[in-house]
């Protein structure tokens, strides 16, 4: 089952897919152990789906061998894009009839044939005699391809999570806005009371931006975001004190952060790890990796 609440530290590897590199994380007694990349060809991930996961899977098998990584827990993140989140709002309902009501609202609710997407979901919270539902939907040609990947290197499928929900759980604040910003994809979500309030992730592969105007890019989705919400919650809307924080390999460097910082209304705040970590790891690069070091397994 999704989850998105407090988290629990365990030993692990993680593996964070971008589309031009894989970074792995391994954490050992709520520390940050080791960490890295290793470069990916052109089009082996585009929009978020590994292309040839034979290929991908040669080239985590000579990581793994080369880092000496264990395999025996190994944590992926999985893209945003395409993932299609719902809240439910259900009567409270015995264990066993769970799975069957939740399939049944998510064949109303979502836009794409349950086909084409695997469930996935989290209770919130109960008021009187009705519970919510966070209910995830991703679609299953970028999970098949992803363990294929993972199969194919020999790393036995243990625990996959979506990066937008392992950012959330990096940042570990109630209230908080979380941007990442990659070469090929952009993150925006809104976290409140420590559950994502609106996840949205954007491809920029066919864009051939240049880095300011992926910068753009991320400025006026991120306004426009904040923007939707605060007209949906006239009387919640996002608190004026709420951090901004900016995660992602292109967003590592000062001037990136400022050129964001000046254009936006909300403050920055400074990325933490919620593990024990060297001052030299650029912890903003690695904050997918961080998050998913945090799941609840």
């Amino acid at each position: 089952m999704l989850q998105i609440g407090k988290p629990r530290v365990r030993d692990v590897t993680t593996l964070a897919i971008e589309a031009n590199d894989v970074r792995f994380l391994v954490s050992e007694r709520s520390r940050v152990a080791s960490w890295g990349s290793v470069e990916l060809p052109e089009g082996l991930v585009t929009n978020g789906l590994v292309t040839n996961p034979v290929e991908m899977g040669t080239i985590l098998d000579e990581l793994f061998a080369s880092q000496q990584l264990s395999r025996r827990r190994v944590v992926t993140a999985l893209t945003g894009l395409r993932s299609i989140p719902r809240v439910l709002n259900l009567p409270k309902l015995q264990a066993s009839l769970m799975a069957e009501t939740i399939a049944r609202e998510a064949r109303k609710e979502m836009p794409l044939s349950l086909d084409d997407l695997y469930l996935s979901w989290d209770t919130l919270e109960s008021q009187g005699e009705m519970q919510r539902i966070y209910l995830l939907g991703v679609p299953r040609d970028l999970m098949d391809a992803q363990v294929q990947a993972l199969e194919a290197a020999s790393i036995p499928p243990y625990v996959m999570d979506l990066k937008p929900l392992a950012l959330i759980r990096a940042v570990a604040e109630p209230d908080a806005i979380v941007v990442n910003l990659e070469r090929a994809s952009l993150d925006v979500i809104l976290v409140r009371a420590y559950q994502p309030a609106i996840m949205r992730t954007f491809s920029l592969e066919e864009d051939n931006l240049s880095a300011e105007a992926r910068l753009d890019r991320l400025v006026n989705e991120l306004v426009q975001t904040t923007r939707f919400y605060n007209d949906s919650h006239p009387n919640a809307m996002i608190p004026e004190k709420t951090q901004l924080y900016m995660t992602g390999s292109l967003l590592v460097g000062r001037d990136a952060r400022e050129y964001v910082a000046v254009s936006v209304a909300y403050p920055v705040a400074a990325n933490e790890s919620p593990l024990q970590a060297p001052r030299e790891m650029p912890i903003a690069e690695y904050m997918t990796n961080l998050g998913l070091a945090q799941r609840r397994v």
